[in-house]
């Protein structure tokens, strides 16, 4: 029989585990919006997988990370995360955060996308640690939650060609 403490402790160590996810997500997130207000390209391109970096994995509704942070800096919008409606997947291991586009100096969300986020290990000088970095995004929810079943399933990232 579970205890009303053995309960508490549960729901405590799943409320810390959440708060860390939250906190892995934002650095990430965080450190994109600087990117772009402050042009560093270096800065918000070591928040992305390579792959996602490089090529658009969502779909058709998806630009590459390289896309996203030239019309980014040229329009002057950033990614603003909801993370209270992040969908967690595969035991944190991928993790959907609805975005608004913000357009800062219009002071006003412009559209909305789907950002998935992936655990990945980085080298930290003689460490490695644990970090979240995009691996694609899209303004189609369908779009974003097939790449993060084939991620999740360790199948090519590549989209499948869409029919015109």
């Amino acid at each position: 029989m579970i205890t009303v403490a053995a309960l508490l402790c549960l729901l405590c160590q799943e409320t810390d585990k959440d708060k860390e996810r939250e906190k892995m997500l934002k650095a990430p997130l965080d450190a994109m919006e600087k990117g772009i207000r402050e042009g560093d390209e270096k800065l918000f391109k070591e928040q992305f997988h390579a792959e996602g970096y490089a090529k658009n994995l969502a779909g058709g509704s998806g630009l590459a990370g390289e896309n996203v942070y030239k019309q980014g800096t040229r329009k002057k919008w950033f990614l603003k995360p909801d993370l209270a409606k992040a969908q967690v997947l595969g035991d944190g291991a991928a993790v959907i955060v609805p975005c608004e586009v913000w357009a800062w100096e219009k002071e006003k969300s412009v559209d909305q996308i789907e950002l998935l986020l992936v655990k990945a290990e980085v080298k930290d000088g003689e460490k490695t640690k644990t970090v979240y970095v995009v691996l694609g995004g899209g303004e189609k929810r369908a779009q974003v939650e097939a790449l993060a079943n084939r991620f999740l399933k360790k199948e090519p990232l590549e989209p499948p060609k869409e029919e015109k």
